[in-house]
């Protein structure tokens, strides 16, 4: 089996990329790459499980909550 190329990503151009497409709240987080899937994210609250999602589909992001608070940000296609 082939192994798939890897994406080479500078990390400061990935979150210049992220705060160009989103709002990122004024709080302490942890950014997590994926880059097989050239997804990035930002995880605000490690003790809490996403319950939904709210999706913007033309800024390619997905916004994960508990309940009304917001636990993390998926930005798709990061490195765009």
């Amino acid at each position: 089996m082939a192994s798939r190329p890897t994406l080479k990503v500078n990390p400061n151009q990935l979150m210049l990329s992220a705060v160009n497409r989103v709002k990122i709240p004024n709080l302490p987080f942890r950014a997590e790459y994926d880059s097989e899937t050239d997804t990035l994210y930002l995880r605000f609250q490690d003790d809490l499980k996403a319950t939904r999602s709210k999706s913007d589909p033309a800024n390619g992001v997905i916004y994960d909550y508990h309940e009304k608070t917001l636990v993390g940000i998926e930005i798709l296609e990061a490195s765009a």
